[in-house]
């Protein structure tokens, strides 16, 4: 279990640490694939006194917080947030918000036309909407 939660640790400081400036969707997804693994791995047979799927849950605040970005799923997120039953219960919103911030200044840098287009300018819009209501949450939470 110690390993797994190691793991699972590592692999959470790696996408906040601060030298990491810049996530794109595509990036998260692979390394989604890497979290898979570690979660198939940890799944993958019997550990003497652990039972079922028990090692898995080190990987529990790893999985919500990627499927969240990866689903995109902002409006269940902020509807349910506090709710003990909430899909994302285990999701901190300073976290997510250090990690959406990262992916704004990644779809601001990637292209100086970037703002012209359209879908662009909404998927900006859209980050910078929930970036606003996390830090809500996150302000009305430490009050």
């Amino acid at each position: 279990m110690s390993a797994c939660k190691h793991l699972s640790t590592s692999l959470m400081q790696l996408l906040l640490e601060a030298e990491v400036r810049q996530l794109t969707l595509g990036a998260l997804q692979q390394f989604n694939l890497d979290v898979e693994e570690c979660e198939q791995f940890a799944r993958s047979g019997p550990v003497p006194g652990f039972q079922g799927d028990t090692l898995q849950l080190a990987f529990i605040d790893l999985r919500q917080l990627l499927d969240l970005f990866i689903q995109w799923d902002w409006s269940t997120y902020l509807a349910d947030y506090g709710q003990p039953t909430c899909k994302y219960l285990r999701v901190n919103p300073t976290t997510a918000l250090v990690l959406l911030e990262k992916m704004r200044d990644t779809s601001r840098k990637n292209n100086v036309f970037a703002q012209f287009r359209k879908n662009e300018r909404d998927k900006q819009k859209l980050i910078d909407t929930v970036a606003k209501q996390l830090r809500s949450l996150i302000n009305s939470h430490h009050s």
